[in-house]
C-alpha cells in the first residue's frame, strides 16, 4: 500500500531528488542500507507488482521506488512504501503494452538522506508473431528482468480471453525465445493468447500478455517404415512406428506407380496394416509383381505429412519367381529382388524349399549385394512332385525378416518309355558293339558308357558320346581287349542339361577260352551272357576253317551249359578258329570273341618197334607243324644212312637196303619247321626187334 504522509513529507525533496539523479549525474549518497529488487511481474490490469529486499544497517524511513518506460529520457516518477514494506505494485495501467525500467532507494526525511541505487530490473514484454511459413507456429520472444537473471520460463497459452490462463504451462525452457507448434482442436484460425512466467528462487514473474491469430497448418511428421513381408495369405503386412507428432490420428498407405507415389488405404492410430484390399483399384498384387509401399501420417485437424523420409526410403516386396524348364525340369532356378532400406539393412537372403508338403528346410543362404539375384537349386527334382519355395531377407542381427511368397513348382520332364542295353556283342573278334534302344529318342543328349572287367557292381565311366536322336543305336568299345576278359557294362543316358535321365541294367559279354584236354580232344569254356534272363535260349557252337563254317556247326547247347568238346585229330591248328553266340528268343545274337585251335608243334616217336609185329613201320607222329618242311632220317651204329623222307605219313619198315635191318639200336634225326616258321630238330633212337 502507498504511504501518502511521506508521500506529502517528501514532495518538495522529489523534484530535487529526481534532477540530481537523472539530470545532474551526482549520488546522494549515505550510510543507509541499500536495497536489492528481486522481480517484477506485469499484472493483467497493466501495472507492475515487485518485491524486493534489504540488510538493515541504520534506521531509515522508507522505500523509494522510481519507474519509466524503457528508453524514455523523462524524470522518472516514483513512488513510496513504509519501511516495513518488501513488495507493493507500481499503478500504471499500460503494462501489458509498454516495457518498464525499475530501481528503487532508501531515504530518511530528516535529514533528507537517500542510500545508492538498487539494481535495476526491467518488466518482461512478450512479443508474439508468426514463424514459418504458415499460421501453425506461433514465435514468442521476451527479456530478462535483468542480465544474469538465470531460471525456468513457464509457457502458458488459452484461447479465450475472459478466462484465466491456465495452472499448467504447455511447456518450459530456459531460453528467451519459445516456438509453440499449433495442433488440434484449433483447425481454424484462433486468437490465442501467451504469457510467460519466471521461476528463480523467490521470484515468480509473468511477462506481458502476446497474442495473435493461428491455426493448425503443420504437417505432421512422417512416421518410419519398419518392415513389409508378405504372409502366408499371400497379402502384404506394413509396419511402421508411430509419427512423433502427437495430434496424429491416422495413416495413409502408399503405393509406387511409375515414378509417383498413389495413396492406397486409410488407417486410424495403429503401426501396422495387411493389405488384401483386393477390391481397390490400386491394388498390387505382391505375388506378381514388386509392390512398394510409403506411409503418411495425417492428424486431428487432417494436416498430411509430407513423406520426406519415407518417400526416400521406401520399402518393397520380394518378388520370387521360379521354373524348371529351362533346366529340363530337373531342376529349379530362383529370382528375386533385393529389399531395399531395411535397417539395419538386409545382411542375407535364405532360400527355403518343401518338398511335397513336407516342412520347409532352408537351402541356401545367400550374400545380400546388388538388385538382383539368381539360383538354382543343386536337387534334381523328382517329376510330378510338388516343391514349394519361398526366400527371405535377413537383417544381421536378425531382428526383421521379410520374407516373399511362397511359390510351387511341379517338375514335368518327358518320362521314358523305354531305355535298356539291348545287347553287346564282339565284332570281328576286335571289338565290343553296344546296341541301346530308346523312346523317345530326342529326350537324350549324351549317352555316358560305363565298364568293368570285374564285376557289374564296379562299372565306372569309360567314356560318353553325342547321341544322334534315333532309336536304336550302337556304340563301339574300341579299347575292349576281346580275347583277354569279358566285360561289364551300363549306359547311362542324359539329357540336354547333363542330369541323368536313366542308368540300363548290366550286361556282360561272351569270353571264350580254349585248352587242350589230351588225345587230339580239346574243351571249349566260355562265361554266360548276364541281362538276357529266360529270354537267353541257347549257345551256338561254331568251328571254322579257312573262314568257311565246317559241317556240323554250329552244334547247340542249352542256355546252362557253358563248354563243349571237341575232337581236332585232323585239324590244322592255324587254319580252325572257334566262337559262340548266345541267342535270344527273338534271334537277336551276342558273339564271343574268337579262338584259335592250340598251334604248337606236337611229335611222338616211339622208342622200338618190332617189323611185321604190331606196328610194322616206325614213324614220327607229327601234328601242326609246317608242310614240306618235314625230313625224317635214320642211321645204323657206324652212322650210315639207312632211310630218309620227307612225307610224315611214309615210315621205316625195317629193311636195310631190301634186306632185314638186324637187332639192334639205331638213330633217328627229325627235322621241321613249326607254324610260326621256327626250325625245329630232334633225336634219338630206336630199338629193332626181332
Amino acid at each position: 500500500m502507498r504511504n501518502y504522509s511521506l508521500n506529502r513529507i517528501s514532495a518538495l525533496l522529489l523534484p530535487v531528488v529526481m534532477s540530481l539523479l537523472f539530470f545532474a549525474g551526482k549520488d546522494v549518497k549515505a550510510q543507509l542500507p541499500v536495497p536489492v529488487m528481486n522481480c517484477v511481474s506485469v499484472e493483467d490490469d497493466g501495472s507492475l507488482n515487485i518485491n524486493w529486499s534489504y540488510t538493515p544497517s541504520i534506521p531509515f524511513d522508507g522505500f523509494r521506488i522510481f519507474y519509466k518506460p524503457v528508453g524514455s529520457i523523462l524524470p522518472a516518477p516514483s513512488i513510496e512504501y513504509l519501511n516495513t514494506f518488501t513488495s507493493g505494485n507500481i499503478p500504471v495501467s499500460d503494462g501489458q503494452t509498454v516495457g518498464y525500467e525499475i530501481f528503487m532507494v532508501t531515504f530518511t526525511v530528516s535529514p533528507a538522506q537517500i542510500s545508492l541505487e538498487s539494481n535495476h530490473l526491467r518488466s518482461m514484454m512478450l512479443t508474439v508473431s508468426n514463424a514459418g511459413s504458415g499460421t501453425g507456429v506461433a514465435r514468442l520472444d521476451w527479456n530478462r528482468i535483468q542480465a544474469g537473471n538465470n531460471g525456468v520460463f513457464n509457457i502458458y497459452r488459452k484461447d479465450n480471453p475472459l478466462l484465466p490462463f491456465p495452472a499448467i504451462p504447455i511447456a518450459q525452457t530456459n531460453n528467451l525465445i519459445f516456438y509453440d507448434t499449433i495442433t488440434s482442436p484449433y483447425c481454424t484460425a484462433t486468437d490465442l493468447y501467451y504469457r510467460v512466467e519466471f521461476s528463480s528462487g523467490g521470484c515468480v514473474a509473468n511477462t506481458s500478455t502476446g497474442s495473435g491469430s493461428f491455426f493448425d497448418d503443420n504437417l505432421p511428421d512422417d512416421p518410419v517404415l519398419s518392415l513389409v513381408t508378405i504372409n502366408s495369405g499371400g497379402f502384404a503386412e506394413i509396419s511402421w512406428s508411430h509419427s512423433p507428432t502427437v495430434d496424429v490420428d491416422g495413416y495413409i498407405v502408399g503405393l509406387k506407380e511409375g515414378a509417383s507415389f498413389t495413396d492406397h488405404y486409410s488407417l486410424g492410430y495403429v503401426t501396422s496394416f495387411i493389405d488384401d484390399q483386393t477390391a481397390l483399384a490400386t491394388y498390387q498384387d505382391p505375388c506378381s509383381e514388386v509392390v512398394t509401399y510409403v506411409v503418411r501420417a495425417e492428424d486431428l485437424c487432417d494436416n498430411q505429412s509430407s513423406g520426406a523420409i519415407n518417400y526416400q526410403f521406401p520399402h518393397n516386396t520380394i518378388l520370387l519367381t521360379g521354373e524348371t524348364t529351362t533346366l529340363c525340369n530337373r531342376k529349379a532356378t530362383l529370382e528375386w529382388n533385393s529389399y531395399n532400406n531395411m535397417n539395419p539393412e538386409a545382411s542375407s537372403y535364405k532360400v527355403y524349399r518343401s518338398d511335397g508338403g513336407g516342412p520347409d528346410i532352408e537351402i541356401a543362404n545367400i550374400a545380400a549385394g546388388g538388385a538382383n539375384f539368381t539360383f538354382v537349386d543343386p536337387e534334381l527334382l523328382t517329376p510330378g512332385v510338388q516343391y514349394i519355395y519361398h526366400v527371405a531377407a535377413i537383417n544381421g542381427d536378425v531382428s526383421k525378416i521379410s520374407g516373399s511368397c511362397r511359390i510351387p513348382l511341379v517338375p514335368d520332364p518327358e518320362p521314358f518309355t523305354l531305355f535298356e542295353l539291348d545287347y553287346v556283342t564282339v565284332v570281328d573278334n576286335d571289338y565290343i558293339d553296344l546296341f541301346i534302344n530308346s523312346d523317345p529318342p530326342e529326350l537324350i543328349s549324351t549317352i555316358e558308357v560305363k565298364r568293368s572287367a570285374v564285376d557289374g557292381s564296379s562299372v565306372e565311366l569309360l567314356f560318353s558320346e553325342p547321341w544322334d536322336g534315333f532309336s536304336p543305336v550302337s556304340i563301339s568299345d574300341a579299347s575292349a581287349d576281346v580275347n583277354e576278359t569279358s566285360y561289364y557294362y551300363s549306359v547311362t543316358a542324359l539329357d540336354a542339361c547333363g542330369f541323368e535321365l536313366e542308368t540300363s541294367s548290366v550286361s556282360r559279354s561272351i569270353y571264350l577260352q580254349i585248352e587242350d584236354i589230351g588225345n587230339d580232344r580239346y574243351r571249349l569254356s566260355w562265361n554266360a551272357y548276364e541281362n538276357w534272363g529266360s529270354n537267353l535260349l541257347e549257345y551256338n557252337i561254331y568251328r571254322v576253317a579257312d573262314g568257311v563254317i565246317e559241317a556240323g556247326f554250329p552244334v547247340s547247347v542249352p542256355a546252362g551249359t557253358l563248354t563243349f568238346d571237341d575232337f581236332a585229330g585232323n585239324l590244322v591248328a592255324n587254319r580252325t578258329t572257334y566262337y559262340v553266340e548266345a541267342v535270344r528268343n527273338d534271334d537277336v545274337k551276342s558273339l564271343s570273341n574268337e579262338v584259335l585251335l592250340p598251334a604248337d608243334a606236337e611229335v611222338v616217336i616211339p622208342n622200338a618197334f618190332r617189323p611185321n609185329g604190331i606196328s610194322p613201320v616206325f614213324k614220327p607222329r607229327v601234328k601242326n607243324i609246317e608242310p614240306g618242311s618235314y625230313l625224317f632220317t635214320i642211321y645204323n651204329r657206324w652212322g650210315q644212312l639207312i632211310f630218309d623222307s620227307s612225307n610224315p605219313e611214309t615210315g621205316w619198315n625195317g629193311l636195310d637196303s631190301g634186306t632185314e635191318a638186324s637187332q639192334d639200336i639205331y638213330a633217328w634225326v627229325l627235322t621241321f619247321k613249326d607254324l610260326t616258321g621256327k626250325k625245329v630238330s630232334k633225336r634219338g633212337s630206336v630199338i629193332v626187334l626181332r
